[in-house]
């Protein structure tokens, strides 16, 4: 549990907009709902989310922690409410997805949190499959941004290196999806 006191400066804000000012890794769905919940409180009650702050009041976030962080290219993945993926197959060890045509891998100038990378490392934590604090060395494989494309991503329990070995060792050779202008898909179907 975290206490903010309100200062003159903050007073006359909207309860919603002033928690989302100073957590910007928290979803905005997210926080409407700890609201709906009661999990943010105004001097010790619940209070509705367009309630206007005053000078003096106590808010009260009964929040993870790790909203409360600076964002960083490492926590980004938290601001993700709801991963978009379509998932071809996920084992413990294996996460397959297919990548949409135009979706961003890993985060650059253009685009910082709706990455391919943010959305399956929100997708692991969901499952709590996944922690930062637990791992050093987790990401998926590349693809290109252009085209749809499948990616591969190791599960946290086995190292890339132990999952690249053994889908070295199976038979799956490619995988094939037409409507994909990737170099895994049937040839001659290009879009």
């Amino acid at each position: 549990m975290r206490e903010f006191t309100i200062g003159k400066n903050d007073a006359g804000q909207r309860l919603d907009r002033f928690v989302s000012k100073n957590l910007p890794l928290l979803p905005p769905a997210l926080l409407q709902k700890y609201i709906r919940l009661k999990r943010i409180k105004v001097n010790g009650k619940g209070s509705k989310r367009d309630a206007r702050l005053c000078a003096g009041d106590v808010l009260q976030l009964y929040i993870n922690d790790e909203f409360f962080d600076k964002p960083n290219e490492e926590n980004l993945f938290l601001t993700v409410f709801k991963p978009q993926l379509n998932i071809v197959y996920e084992d413990e060890n294996l996460l397959l997805v297919d990548k949409r045509p135009g979706l961003v891998v890993h985060a650059d100038e253009t685009e910082k949190v709706n990455t391919l990378i943010n959305h399956i490392q929100a997708y692991l934590y969901q499952k709590k499959e996944w922690n930062p604090k637990w791992e050093n060395a987790f990401a998926p494989a590349r693809a290109t941004a252009s085209t749809g494309t499948p990616a591969a991503s190791s599960s946290p329990r086995k190292t890339p290196r132990r999952c690249a070995s053994s889908t070295r060792k199976s038979k799956a050779t490619s995988w094939k999806n037409p409507t994909s202008a990737s170099p895994w898909a049937t040839p001659g179907r290009r879009r």
